[in-house]
């Protein structure tokens, strides 16, 4: 890496530390005010850890089954919060995924929340540096926005970009941890869609095979272990609750998404339309993707366009989810013309990937909802 590229590593890092100690004083008020497990505003300390915990807590109170019901799901979550009405929440994650977060549930909430944390960055960490970041780029994701606000909203956006970055980090033709890292992604399934395409042109077909006789593996013990209700009510009654809050929901997580359809929700209040709009830009963007696979015969640069891509076609995409944003942007980093460029010259796009996980709450909030087009400069770098 040239001198330009270090200084641009220094450059995020020290924002980082900045962001870092900037945003716990913004929030030092509501952190010295926490009653039980609530904030004084009445929201859950973790943000939506509470989820997860309330999920642990049914599997191993033997109420497995009613986890995917919306009602009964919320009439136990509000025995562990003293009654306290938090709002449409749910767990949103596949059936399969109660097979890994049921030992969360053993302990009190704080030392699962702590857990679960820790667990973010340590996959976090893992993930970057298999994948072949080095040190300081490693330390500019740990302590960049999106990790810090995944922490604060007790999420799993560290936890998903560390999983394809193992995905992406396949260092033999038999190596079996990117197998293992894409079947436990399709508990989300957003974050890794596009790997079998990706191997596909990288003719890793063992790959796919074994990364769907894995998911196929985790799929017969859930059935096994829960039956098939979860899955039943999964698809009837936390699909369909969740698909309405995300077209027709109001409040802060508006604020929250990148995408395009988040867009057109803001500007034109029809999430039909929005969404049709969509996926018209996603089809666009993915043509760019199959395009330059078909070019691109550089493992990093196919790397970031499968992470960049992978933002920019989600439409649910969060601000704590884009840590997969910057980690494709520190590899277009990497390039000798994008680290000599200068901070106003194609450095400029990956500062803004390192920014947006907070500038689009500003942008969203104005009415300016213009994130992915900003990101769009990345794609073609990479």
């Amino acid at each position: 890496m040239n001198k330009g590229g270090h200084t641009l590593k220094l450059f995020l890092l020290a924002m980082g530390l900045a962001h870092l100690v900037g945003f716990f004083l913004y929030k030092y008020d509501q952190l010295s005010n926490i009653n039980g497990l609530l904030y004084s505003n009445g929201t859950p300390v973790g943000g939506d850890f509470i989820n997860l915990w309330t999920a642990a807590r049914m599997e191993l109170t033997g109420q497995a089954g009613k986890i995917y019901s919306v009602a009964d799901f919320d009439a136990y979550q509000k025995t562990l919060v003293g009654g306290a009405n938090l709002g449409l929440r749910l767990w949103a994650y596949p059936p399969h995924s109660l097979l890994f977060v049921w030992p969360l549930g053993l302990i009190g909430y704080y030392p699962a929340f702590a857990a679960w944390s820790a667990l973010g960055l340590i996959a976090l960490f893992v993930g970057a540096r298999r994948f072949g970041f080095d040190r300081l780029e490693t330390a500019v994701l740990l302590t960049s926005p999106a990790t810090i606000l995944n922490l604060y909203h007790g999420q799993s956006g560290s936890l998903i970009t560390a999983l394809v970055l193992l995905a992406l980090s396949a260092r033999t033709s038999r190596d079996a941890i990117p197998a293992v890292a894409a079947a436990v992604l399709t508990t989300k399934p957003q974050g890794g869609f596009l790997l079998p395409l990706l191997w596909a042109f990288q003719r890793r077909w063992w790959m796919v095979l074994y990364t769907g006789l894995i998911s196929l593996v985790i799929l017969g013990f859930t059935i096994a272990i829960f039956g098939i209700e979860p899955w039943r009510d999964y698809l009837t009654d936390t699909l369909p609750a969740l698909s309405d809050l995300e077209r027709n929901g109001t409040g802060p997580f508006m604020a929250m998404i990148p995408s395009v359809f988040m867009a057109m929700r803001i500007v034109m209040g029809k999430s039909d339309i929005a969404l049709v709009v969509h996926v018209i830009f996603a089809i666009m963007v993915g043509g760019v993707f199959l395009w330059r696979l078909w070019h691109v015969r550089d493992p990093e640069r196919r790397a970031a366009l499968l992470l960049l891509t992978t933002v920019l076609v989600t439409p649910y995409i969060h601000n704590y989810d884009l840590a997969l944003l910057l980690a494709g942007a520190l590899i277009v980093a990497r390039r000798p013309w994008v680290a000599g460029g200068g901070p106003f010259k194609a450095e400029l796009p990956v500062i803004l990937a390192w920014v947006l996980p907070q500038f689009v709450l500003f942008l969203n909030t104005a009415g300016l909802p213009i994130s992915s087009l900003l990101i769009l400069p990345l794609l073609f770098l990479a």
